[in-house]
């Protein structure tokens, strides 16, 4: 199912963006960034392979986690705009030491590259700068974990 990207960006759920900020010590107006940051990292994973969470998009799996926890929202949000549920699967042990296996970096870095480039073709330079440069600054794992309420 082909969506366009302004129909997804034309969602609103103030009950995620409200929870979000219980959690984290946000300002409104950033919080609601975040939750539209998400909702074009979800159209792109629904329209490209590849498509994958690290440090520098952690904000990003933060409140996919929290729109999930909205069950009915999401799966109505999933199926309206994409005609299937977008599962979120977790790191695998496995592939945790896969990582560490210096043999395999050059391939992540194959990936990031091949990422990087979906993110570029399909959302701009604004948005790679937003999740590549922007949010590893500002939403580092420490940063995340100070933010925390």
């Amino acid at each position: 199912m082909e969506t366009n990207l302004s129909d997804v960006l034309s969602y609103k759920n103030e009950d995620v963006v409200d929870r979000f900020l219980t959690m984290y010590d946000l300002e409104h107006e950033e919080a609601q960034k975040i939750f539209t940051e998400t909702l074009k990292w979800l159209w792109l994973g629904n329209k490209i392979d590849g498509v994958f969470i690290d440090d520098s998009t952690l904000i990003i799996d933060e409140m996919w986690h929290n729109f999930i926890l909205f069950t009915q929202e999401y799966e109505f949000f999933c199926l309206n705009n994409f005609g299937r549920y977008l599962h979120h699967q977790p790191e695998k042990r496995k592939k945790k030491d896969w990582y560490e296996d210096t043999f395999n970096m050059e391939e992540h870095k194959n990936r990031l590259e091949k990422l990087y480039e979906g993110v570029y073709d399909h959302l701009g330079e604004e948005t790679l700068l937003t999740w590549y440069e922007e949010f590893p600054q500002k939403y580092s794992i420490e940063n995340i974990k100070k933010l925390r309420r």
